[in-house]
């Protein structure tokens, strides 16, 4: 077996020597070219992609989730100072999944499940205790899955019952909430929502012990019920942002036709009044009659008379003498009309409106599009209203998405590998064409090489055989000067023939050789 090898290695060995240095050198270019097009491809394709597992971490859950990850064996990268948690893309819903099963995730709460796995020896305190924190995870949850909410962290306070304890003086239950909300706020109606949800869970909870605040400590409950002042002023910044973004889409759908849909920007700033005022007012019309009546007795009248301004305006006249009487009554009405007006809470105060468009806008243009604007969103001069229309170049940037980077990035890899591979294989494809080339022209040389050798020696040998003659005729005597003259001649002829019929002469060489 050795000796094979070393036979083996010996004939390669001898073949590689006999090589010209412009065959080693192609070869060992090749071989580079191939091993670095191998390297490149096999690190392209087996590079780990790495996703985002979980994001916006604390350190705490971060450093738990981490703890995890190591003892599983899957690798991981920290970002964003440690608050994102990447790992390979393939086992990123994997490990999601696993991770819930065991109940691992961040934040995460745990709810009723944690009587699952009881004990015999599980004591009445400890099932209290589990009790309450079984309250606590499913409030949590509960709390979190509304849509102003991101976040929930529930504190209970829930005293022990006793049958010995006076009901009058008995600890009241309590809970205090955190909410981490999402951009927007939230409503009143959505805090009240959260008192009553957290009251109808706790047995012996009332509303008033029930606290409410944000993640930046504002109190969103009051003392009493839950409309707090927080929880209004939130309510109305929700609807004037309402308000300015429907006057806002109005005006980008009046001007994206005309300039385009990127070349407009709007912004409105609306100041709302809130305050419901009543107002009462009393109109009253002309008195007619209801009802009169006269009265008389006797002969002889003298007249007196009055007028009563009462409710119905009454009149009456009487008289009288020795011998009768006289009354006249008369009952008027007046028409009572009573005005109660509400003015609803919401009527826009002053507003200002900004609009910038990606165009050199002319003094007309500008008055047109602030003409369009006023229409639109109603302007009123006598509030103050101001509209200001501008025309700006915008600056010109990417505007792609994050989602299209990264389709963009896994493209370009992948445009990377066959770009690197197709240049590989060309760079392999003309190594082995030039080493060919070089091959066959090295054969054409040789071939040539001892073609045009033979006849430049016949030539070199004719050469000195003409100088040696030339010599000898030099020394010869001058009766011989014409016969050196023909020959000459001859010889003139001779190359002439040989420069015109170099086909002739060479198969004529060789056949000389061929008969020496």
């Amino acid at each position: 077996m050795w000796e094979r090898v070393k036979s083996f290695l010996a004939r390669y060995g001898e073949l590689w020597r006999n090589q010209s240095r412009v065959k080693k050198v192609a070869w060992i270019s090749s071989l580079i070219s191939i091993l670095i097009v191998v390297g490149v491809v096999t690190y392209l394709t087996t590079r780990v992609q790495y996703g985002v597992l979980f994001t916006d971490l604390s350190d705490a859950d971060a450093g738990s989730v981490a703890e995890t990850l190591k003892s599983e064996d899957i690798p991981y990268k920290l970002g964003d100072d440690g608050k994102t948690i990447l790992i390979p893309q393939d086992k990123v819903n994997q490990t999601r999944i696993d991770l819930a099963v065991d109940n691992k995730l961040p934040d995460s709460s745990t709810g009723f499940e944690l009587f699952d796995n009881t004990s015999v020896m599980t004591t009445d305190e400890d099932r209290k205790v589990m009790y309450q924190r079984a309250v606590t995870g499913e409030l949590e949850r509960a709390i979190s899955s509304l849509n102003e909410v991101q976040k929930a962290k529930v504190m209970l306070v829930m005293p022990s019952q006793s049958v010995f304890s006076d009901s009058g003086n008995a600890k009241k239950a309590k809970a205090s909430i955190v909410l981490t909300l999402k951009s927007g706020g939230i409503s009143s109606e959505a805090v009240q929502g959260i008192r009553s949800l957290t009251t109808g869970a706790i047995e012996g909870l009332t509303q008033d012990n029930v606290k409410i605040i944000d993640s930046n400590g504002n109190l969103l409950t009051g003392s009493g019920g839950g409309n707090s002042s927080s929880g209004y002023n939130t309510k109305y910044m929700r609807i004037e942002k309402a308000y300015e973004t429907n006057m806002e889409a109005k005006v980008k759908k009046l001007l994206t036709p005309i300039y385009g849909a990127n070349k407009v920007r709007v912004s409105i700033d609306l100041s709302l009044n809130f305050d419901s005022i009543e107002n009462k007012s009393t109109t009253y019309s002309n008195p007619s009659i209801r009802s009169e009546s006269e009265e008389s007795t006797g002969n002889d009248t003298a007249a007196s008379g009055e007028s009563a301004n009462n409710a119905t305006n009454a009149t009456a006249s009487s008289s009288s003498s020795g011998d009768g009487s006289y009354s006249r009554t008369v009952n008027n009405e007046l028409d009572t009309q009573v005005t109660k007006t509400i003015s609803a809470p919401g009527a826009i105060k002053r507003m200002t409106a900004s609009v910038i468009v990606d165009d050199d806008l002319s003094e007309t243009d500008r008055q047109r599009i602030q003409s369009i604007i006023q229409t639109a969103v109603g302007y009123n001069q006598g509030r103050g209203d101001t509209i200001n229309v501008q025309g700006i170049d915008f600056a010109k940037r990417n505007r792609s998405t994050t989602s299209k980077t990264k389709k963009t990035a896994i493209k370009n890899n992948f445009i990377w590998v066959y770009i690197i591979g197709a240049i590989g294989i060309l760079v392999v494809i003309g190594a082995i064409v030039f080493t060919v080339m070089r091959i066959r022209k090295n054969r054409n040389d040789e071939y040539y090489d001892d073609y045009d050798g033979t006849i430049e020696t016949d030539e070199a040998q004719k050469t000195n055989s003409d100088v040696i003659n030339s010599v000898v005729e030099e020394v010869k005597p001058k009766k011989d000067l014409e016969k050196r003259k023909n020959k000459v001649a001859e010889d003139e002829n001779a190359r002439k023939f040989a420069d015109e019929h170099p086909e002739v002469v060479a198969e004529l060489l060789k056949a000389w050789m061929k008969e020496k």
